[in-house]
C-alpha cells in the first residue's frame, strides 16, 4: 500500500486529515459518513469504498470472545486492505449497562447505578467496560446517557441517572472519564446521548415535541453535557430524535453547531440516532425527501447517519444535484476520520487474539457487578412489627415464602440495553420473519412473552440469592403468583398458601424491560398510569393479607406511583434492574450482611398526574381537586440499617465575592450500632434573581463510609459558579445576594441549613467556569 502523508503518525492530525480528504473521491467521501446498523445490514460484507462506522456489527453474530474479535479483525481487514485508500472502520456498540456483546458482565440499569450516589465506582465500572470494548476492537461506546428524566411516564427513565443535574452530570462525567481511559494506549469514543431535551418530551411520549424555553434549555437539560464534556473529555454526540419548540435538534445548526460545538466546547463526532436523520423527512416533515433530510443534518453538523440501510448512494446524489454542498460533506468527513486518527485506529485496527479472554465475566468483574447492585439498593421504608424493624431479617427465619414473577426470572433483573433483553428481542424479531421459524405465536410481542434467547452470563435470580444466603436452616418456599403484565390470577391462592405458610414472605415485583414491544418499560414503552404492570398490585394486596411480615423488593426501570404501597406494605426496597448480581445483592441487605445505602435519583410521586415534576416542586405540594404534587419517597431519599448525626456547621465567611468560593464545613457521625454508608446531600438556593429560580439544586454530595461511633469532617467548597443563571443577553450571569443551604440525607431530610451573601458586582464566568464542588473528608478523633 502507498506510504500517502495520511499514514505518517509523525504529521499532526490536521496534516493527515488535509491529506486524506484531498485523495478522496465524491463516493468514498459519503462512505465514510454511513454508519449502518448490524442487526439490519450484513456490515461484514463492505463495499469497496467501505462503511465510516457500524453499529451493532459484533453484538449480533452472538459469537464467544475471541471469535468475536477475530471478526472484528476480518471487518477490519476488508476496509485496510479491501478499499483503494484502506481507511479503518469504526466499530461502534451500546455499552450503557456493559458491553453488549455475548459473554460480557451486565451491570445495574442507568438509574440503579445512580442510586449508588457514587460517581468513582460508575467510572470504575465504565474502565472495565472500556478495557472488554479494547481487547475485542470496539473504539466507540454508543453510551451513556445525559439525558435529565423528570417523568416516570417515559420509559427511559430506567436508562438515564435521574432527575438532578448535577448528579446526572456526574456520572455522567464519571463513566465518559473511565470509559475513554480504560487503557492508556487505546483511546476510546464514549458517546453522550441524547442532545438535548430529549427526556422532558410531551406526555412523557418517546421521540415526541419537547417545549422548552431557552433557560431551563441551558441549567437544566444541557449542564450535564457540558459536565462531561468539558470536564470528561466526551468524544462523542448522539443527537435526540426530539425536536424543540418545533425544531428538530438532529437537523439543527443552532444546537448541533451554535450550543455543542460553540458554547459547549464539544469537538468530537456527532453519530445521529438510529435512522433519526431520515426522520426529517418521514416525521418532522422538515426535508422533502431523504436526500434533502440528509443535507440537512449534514449542513446541521452530522457527521454519520447511523441507519437500517446504507446512506452513500443518496450523499452522492445530494452533492450532483446540488442539494448538498460538496464543502458541507467534506466538514463531515473531515469529522470522521480526525476521530480516527485521534484514537489511533490508523496505527492499531487490529487486536491481538491471544489476549481475548474467554469470558468477559471474570469472577473480579462478577464481583463489581455485585458491589455497584449492593450500593445501588434502596431502603424505601423499614416500619417496625412489634416495635422492631423487620429488616434485618434475623439470621435463620425458618421459612422464608419468595413470591412474585420477577422472583425467580432472570429478564426480570435486566435493563432494556443489557445484551440478554435487546439480543433477545432482536432474534425474536428474526425468527418472526422467518416462514422457516417455528414459533408458538409469532405475532405475540407481550411483556410475558419476553424470553432469553441468547446465550447468556450465569444470573442470579433473587430466589437464588435468597436460597443461598438462608442456607439450609431455613425453608424457602416460592411462587410466582402471577405473570407481569397479563391478568391472570390463577397463581394467587398458591401464593397466599405459601405466605400463610411462612414467618416472612419477600415479594419481588416490577417491570419487564424491553424495546418498543416485549416489555413493560424501555424505549417506546411509556406509561399513563405508572403503577405496578397487570395485576401484580392485587397480589401484593393478596399476600400483605394474610398478616405474614411482608417485605416488597422492587426489580424495575419506572418510578412507580406507590402511595398505596407505603400505606400497607411495612418494609419496601428497590433494586432497580440490578443487573446479573441482583439476587445476590438483595439477599445481603435482607439479611443485613450489607448495610443499604442507595438514594432516589429520582422522585416517587404521589400521583403520576403531577408528572413531570422537578423533585424541589414535591417539597412545597400543591393540590390538585383529586391529587397532589408530593412525592411519596423524595428524590435522594434512602433509610440505613444505623443512625447518622450532623452536627458543627462552619461558614468559612458569610460574605463571598460573586466570583468566589463557598466554604461550608461540618460533623458527619454514626450513632448507630452498624457500619454503614451515608450519603451527604447538600442543597442551595439562589433566593433572588433576574429569572425565576429553582428552589433547591444539589451543589455537592458524597458517600461516606463510617463505623460505629466514628464522625467525619466535611469540607465543601463550592464555586459561586454554580449558581450562575442563563440569561438570553449576558449568557452565564452569577449576582450578588443571598444563597441559601441545606444538608442533610436527602431533599427533604435536612439536618442542617445556613445562607451566604453573594457581593459585588455581577460576574459573568462564560463557558469555562467551575461546574463542581470539591469535598474533603477528615476523620474525626472521638476518643
Amino acid at each position: 500500500m502507498n506510504q500517502y502523508a495520511y499514514r505518517d503518525s509523525s504529521l499532526s492530525v490536521d496534516e493527515r486529515v488535509r491529506d486524506l480528504l484531498g485523495r478522496m473521491t465524491l463516493e468514498e467521501k459519503a462512505a465514510q459518513t454511513a454508519a449502518p446498523f448490524g442487526a439490519a445490514v450484513d456490515v461484514h460484507t463492505p463495499p469497496e469504498t467501505g462503511w465510516g462506522c457500524a453499529a451493532a456489527a459484533l453484538s449480533t453474530l452472538g459469537l464467544p470472545p475471541r471469535e468475536t474479535a477475530r471478526k472484528a479483525n476480518e471487518l477490519q481487514r476488508k476496509h485496510i486492505e479491501g478499499t483503494r485508500l484502506g481507511v479503518p472502520i469504526l466499530l461502534a456498540e451500546e455499552a450503557l449497562v456493559g458491553l453488549k456483546v455475548r459473554d460480557a458482565t451486565s451491570y445495574p440499569a442507568a438509574i440503579a447505578q445512580a442510586a449508588t450516589w457514587e460517581p468513582e465506582l460508575i467510572e470504575e465500572m465504565a474502565r472495565t467496560i472500556g478495557a472488554q470494548m479494547a481487547r475485542l476492537g470496539v473504539r466507540q461506546a454508543l453510551s451513556p446517557l445525559a439525558d435529565v428524566a423528570r417523568d416516570p411516564r417515559w420509559g427511559r427513565v430506567e436508562e438515564t441517572y435521574g432527575e438532578e443535574p448535577y448528579l446526572v452530570g456526574a456520572m455522567a462525567t464519571a463513566f465518559v472519564r473511565g470509559l475513554q481511559n480504560s487503557i492508556e494506549d487505546v483511546p476510546l469514543i464514549a458517546t453522550l446521548k441524547h442532545f438535548l431535551g430529549y427526556g422532558a418530551s410531551d406526555g412523557g411520549r418517546n421521540t415526541e415535541p419537547a417545549q422548552l424555553g431557552q433557560n431551563e434549555l441551558h441549567e437544566v437539560y444541557a449542564a450535564p453535557f457540558e459536565r462531561a464534556i468539558r470536564e470528561g473529555g466526551a468524544r462523542g454526540v448522539m443527537p435526540a430524535y426530539s425536536a424543540i419548540d418545533r425544531v428538530p435538534v438532529t437537523g439543527s445548526k443552532a444546537y448541533l453547531t451554535g450550543l455543542l460545538r460553540g458554547e459547549l466546547g464539544f469537538d468530537g463526532l456527532v453519530i445521529p440516532d438510529l435512522a433519526a436523520v431520515g426522520q426529517l423527512h418521514t416525521k418532522d416533515g422538515t426535508a422533502g425527501d431523504s436526500c434533502q433530510a440528509l443535507a440537512q443534518a449534514l449542513r446541521a453538523g452530522v457527521d454519520l447517519d447511523l441507519d437500517n440501510k446504507v446512506s452513500s448512494d443518496q450523499i452522492v446524489e445530494a452533492v450532483r444535484s446540488g442539494v448538498l454542498a460538496e464543502a458541507d460533506l467534506d466538514r463531515a468527513v473531515s469529522s470522521v476520520i480526525r476521530a480516527k486518527f485521534e484514537i489511533g485506529l490508523f496505527e492499531r485496527p487490529y487486536v491481538d487474539l491471544d489476549a481475548v479472554p474467554e469470558t468477559l465475566d471474570s469472577t473480579e468483574e462478577r464481583g463489581l457487578a455485585r458491589t455497584i447492585a449492593e450500593k445501588a439498593v434502596v431502603l424505601l421504608q423499614n416500619d417496625p412489627i412489634n416495635g422492631t424493624p423487620i429488616l434485618p431479617l434475623s439470621s435463620s427465619p425458618r421459612t422464608i415464602a419468595v413470591i412474585g414473577p420477577n422472583a425467580d426470572r432472570p429478564m426480570g433483573q435486566l435493563s432494556s440495553y443489557s445484551y440478554q433483553v435487546l439480543d433477545s428481542i432482536t432474534k425474536r424479531f428474526a425468527l418472526a420473519a422467518d416462514p422457516q421459524a417455528r414459533m408458538e405465536d409469532p405475532n405475540q410481542t407481550a411483556a410475558d412473552d419476553a424470553h432469553l434467547l441468547v446465550e447468556s452470563v450465569p444470573v442470579v435470580t433473587f430466589l437464588e440469592g435468597i436460597r443461598l444466603r438462608a442456607g439450609n436452616d431455613s425453608t424457602v418456599l416460592y411462587e410466582s403468583g402471577c405473570p407481569v403484565a397479563a391478568e391472570d390470577r390463577s397463581g394467587f391462592a398458591a401464593a397466599v398458601e405459601a405466605a400463610t405458610a411462612a414467618d416472612v414472605a419477600v415479594l419481588v415485583v416490577g417491570d419487564q424491560a424491553g424495546i418498543n414491544s416485549s416489555g413493560t418499560v424501555g424505549e417506546g414503552l411509556d406509561s399513563a398510569e405508572c403503577g405496578l404492570p397487570g395485576v401484580q398490585r392485587e397480589l401484593v394486596e393478596a399476600v400483605v393479607a394474610t398478616g405474614t411480615p411482608t417485605i416488597v423488593v422492587l426489580s424495575h426501570g419506572r418510578p412507580y406511583v406507590l402511595g398505596w404501597m407505603a400505606e400497607s406494605v411495612p418494609a419496601i426496597l428497590t433494586a432497580f434492574f440490578g443487573g446479573e448480581e441482583a439476587g445476590s445483592a438483595v439477599a445481603s441487605i435482607l439479611f443485613g450482611d450489607v448495610n443499604p445505602a442507595g438514594r432516589l435519583p429520582i422522585a416517587l410521586l404521589e400521583s403520576v398526574g403531577a408528572a413531570p415534576v422537578p423533585y424541589w416542586r414535591t417539597l412545597q405540594p400543591g393540590s390538585y381537586v383529586d391529587g397532589s404534587t408530593a412525592a411519596v419517597f423524595p428524590f435522594g431519599h434512602g433509610l440505613s440499617y444505623t443512625s447518622f448525626e450532623y452536627r458543627d456547621l462552619a461558614v468559612a465567611s458569610a460574605d463571598v465575592p460573586t466570583d468566589g468560593l463557598v466554604r461550608l464545613t461540618f460533623t458527619v457521625a454514626n450513632i448507630g450500632e452498624r457500619t454503614g454508608d451515608e450519603v451527604v446531600q447538600v442543597y442551595g438556593h439562589d433566593a433572588i434573581g433576574r429569572t425565576v429560580r429553582r428552589e433547591r439544586t444539589l451543589v455537592a454530595f458524597r458517600r461516606l463510609r463510617l463505623e460505629p461511633g466514628a464522625a467525619a469532617r466535611v469540607t465543601l467548597e463550592i464555586p459561586t459558579s454554580i449558581f450562575a443563571l442563563w440569561d438570553a443577553e449576558d449568557g452565564w450571569v452569577v449576582e450578588p445576594g443571598e444563597i441559601r443551604f441545606y444538608i442533610g440525607a436527602s431533599s427533604a431530610d435536612v439536618r442542617l441549613h445556613t445562607s451566604v451573601t453573594l457581593t459585588g458586582a455581577d460576574y459573568l464566568p462564560g463557558g469555562n467556569r467551575a461546574l463542581a464542588s470539591r469535598t474533603i473528608v477528615e476523620d474525626v478523633d472521638t476518643r
